[in-house]
């Protein structure tokens, strides 16, 4: 009577650890934190500047793009066997460095300003896992809520962000355990600089942002 009473626990105890196991693996939908660095690249020519007699004023031009750091959070849901969607919520934080001339004067000098970005970015990805790995791509909208720039020193400069700008990602990324590991490869859809005024006139240079991202995240 013990043994059988025994066997009988002993298998209820295996039978709830395979249950648990089962529910584990078959979890619809995960959440967790990730954060991580990008860098941009912009390969855009010369923007001159004309001011409001239609003379060009200004000479700027993109002289590098720092890195930038992103933090936020994910969720991600199961859509089949192998398939997922996944929204994300970071904010990220980027800066680029100019160089500017003024035209006016009979031997320009160059002088190099800043200016820092804070955005929301909201990505959506969908995507297939196979195995650890995900393939995945989809679309994205950043919102700009703060920064500073150094041209504001210069006559004729605003700033006019355009509430939501839109763009695209691909990516893959590796589960390993609760440890996940992601690359992407996103672009925008409008051309770099299109938040710049100068003398009531919006300008924006010949290129689109494109950025390489890498993050680090956990599963809860």
């Amino acid at each position: 009577m013990f043994l059988l009473m025994l066997l009988l626990f002993s298998s209820s105890i295996v039978f709830a650890q395979k249950n648990k196991k089962q529910r584990k693996k078959d979890k619809k939908v995960k959440w967790g934190i990730k954060a991580g660095m990008s860098t941009s690249d912009i390969k855009a020519n010369d923007l001159f500047i004309p001011d409001a007699s239609a003379k060009n004023r200004y000479q700027l031009n993109v002289k590098d793009a720092q890195y930038g750091i992103n933090i936020g959070m994910f969720m991600q849901v199961k859509t089949g066997k192998n398939f997922f969607i996944r929204p994300e919520l970071h904010i990220n934080s980027t800066r680029t460095d100019y160089e500017i001339q003024d035209l006016r004067t009979i031997t320009p000098i160059k002088e190099t300003v800043l200016e820092s970005y804070h955005n929301i970015s909201m990505p959506v990805n969908f995507g297939v896992k196979l195995g650890p790995l995900r393939l995945q791509g989809g679309a994205i909208g950043n919102y700009h809520i703060a920064g500073k720039s150094d041209l504001k020193s210069y006559e004729g400069y605003a700033q006019n962000f355009n509430g939501l700008d839109l763009g695209w990602q691909v990516g893959i990324g590796l589960d390993i355990w609760k440890f996940n590991i992601d690359w992407k490869y996103e672009g925008d859809f409008n051309n770099y600089g299109d938040h710049m005024e100068f003398f009531d006139q919006n300008i924006a240079f010949d290129q689109n942002e494109k950025q390489m991202k890498f993050a680090v995240g956990w599963t809860f």
